[in-house]
């Protein structure tokens, strides 16, 4: 199946440009094209139409919505009778957009007409929960925790070590908390060395250790956004399913990515240059005898000249 991704940031412009862009996403979905809309920032106005024509659509939980009237813009003199057309003609254009809305949303005309009317704003959170949109995204990051010194972000498991800002000041505190005790207990200094382990933390300070998890999960999770991130950024068109494997199945990083996708793009490279050799081979060209020209300085073959001119072999 193809595919094709519309990055939205836009605060709306023309009706009319927008419901032609709306149309030809429409079309390429219902033609077996899966159309995915990302707003990355926001879309306002007209740009919600746009918005709607995905087969899916997401937003972030930081993203802003808005859907409004259409209005129109005159300038100069004109009777009562023409001001009542153009306004007519906002009722025409009005009812395009809310067709468009019903569509996606599955809600009935006059709660669209209500919303417009009061020029209505979402949150991302809020414009998936209304229909707009169909999913938040990064909201499907599965995170769980698998021991103490792990967790597990997108079937990836990721260790607390590597995130060197969150265990060292509070398990500095949770030391110095448990010295004092041990202080208490023994006179034997030695014991003041000793240092907690994350199941310790969790046995003898709870909160703590609750804290130092649950910033350790943020931590895991931006950093598995921000590798999906990346890997969006570098894939090329074609190889998309790679990079699906590559995100919620290997936990390939950007750069373990990058170079898989070079090595199979060398390898489509090869396969066409091959497969160029032996059309030309099995064809019979190079074999049809050439007449020898004067001042050539020897046979010539016109149609490999022909080929090597078309298909030029890489160097």
């Amino acid at each position: 199946m193809k595919s094709l991704v519309v990055r939205i940031n836009s605060g709306g412009g023309d009706v009319f440009a927008a419901n032609a862009i709306y149309t030809r996403l429409k079309e390429l979905g219902e033609n077996g094209t899966e159309v995915t809309v990302k707003i990355d920032g926001w879309a306002a106005s007209a740009a919600t139409i746009i918005s709607c024509a995905g087969t899916q659509t997401e937003i972030p939980a930081n993203g802003v919505f808005m859907i409004h009237n259409p209005k129109t813009g005159v300038l100069g003199y004109y009777e009562a009778k023409e001001l009542v057309k153009l306004a007519e003609e906002l009722e025409v254009i009005k009812q395009s957009i809310v067709n468009c809305y019903k569509l996606k949303t599955g809600k009935n005309e006059e709660d669209i007409k209500q919303l417009m009317d009061s020029s209505t704003w979402y949150t991302g959170e809020q414009a998936v929960t209304e229909g707009f949109c169909d999913s938040l995204m990064f909201s499907d990051i599965e995170t769980e925790v698998e021991n103490a010194e792990r967790v597990i972000v997108n079937h990836v498991s990721m260790s607390l070590e590597q995130f060197e800002s969150i265990p060292k000041s509070l398990l500095s505190y949770a030391n110095s908390l448990n010295n004092k005790q041990n202080e208490e207990r023994t006179e034997n200094k030695e014991d003041c060395n000793m240092g907690l382990t994350m199941e310790e933390l969790k046995t003898q300070h709870g909160d703590l250790y609750n804290q130092v998890m649950n910033e350790a999960v943020q931590q895991a999770q931006a950093a598995e956004r921000e590798r999906i991130q990346k890997i969006d950024a570098l894939t090329v068109p074609g190889f998309e399913d790679l990079a699906e494997q590559a995100k919620f199945k290997d936990g390939m990083s950007a750069e373990q990515f990058a170079v898989k996708q070079a090595e199979q793009m060398k390898a489509q490279g090869s396969s066409f240059l091959n497969g160029r050799e032996r059309d030309v081979r099995d064809s019979g060209m190079r074999d049809v005898p050439q007449d020898s020209h004067e001042g050539t300085g020897g046979d010539t073959d016109p149609f490999g000249d022909i080929i090597n001119k078309m298909y030029p072999q890489a160097k």
